[in-house]
C-alpha cells in the first residue's frame, strides 16, 4: 500500500490503482510494475524526474536496464533506495516504505 501511495503522489496526473515490486527471473532483476497503465506511468515519471537515470547508474544499473520503463535492479533494496533518492522522500516516508518492503 505504501508503494502505491508514494508512486501515485509522485505522478498525480496518471491514475495508480496498484504498484508492486516484481522479480523478472530471466533478467534476474527487480522492477516496479504499475497498474493499470505501466508504460504511461513510467513515461511521465521519466519526464518529471529526469535525474532518475543518473541515480540508477549510481546504484550499478547498466544503461541497458535503464532504457525500459522502470530501471531494473539486481536487488530489492537498491530499487527501493533508488526510488527514495529520486523522489527525495522525507525520513518518515523512507522508513515507512522500507518497512513495508520487508514484508
Amino acid at each position: 500500500m505504501a508503494l502505491t501511495r508514494v508512486l501515485a503522489r509522485a505522478v498525480p496526473e496518471v491514475f495508480v490503482e496498484r504498484a508492486e515490486i516484481t522479480y523478472a527471473p530471466l533478467a534476474k532483476a527487480y522492477f516496479i510494475i504499475v497498474y493499470p497503465s505501466h508504460v504511461k506511468y513510467w513515461l511521465r515519471f521519466h519526464k518529471k524526474y529526469p535525474h532518475y537515470k543518473r541515480i540508477a547508474l549510481r546504484y550499478g544499473v547498466s544503461e541497458h536496464n535503464i532504457s525500459g520503463c522502470c530501471p531494473e535492479f539486481f536487488n530489492k533494496a537498491d530499487l527501493v533506495n533508488w526510488l527514495v533518492d529520486v523522489l527525495s522522500l522525507s525520513r518518515g516516508e523512507r522508513k515507512l516504505l522500507r518497512l513495508c518492503m520487508r514484508t
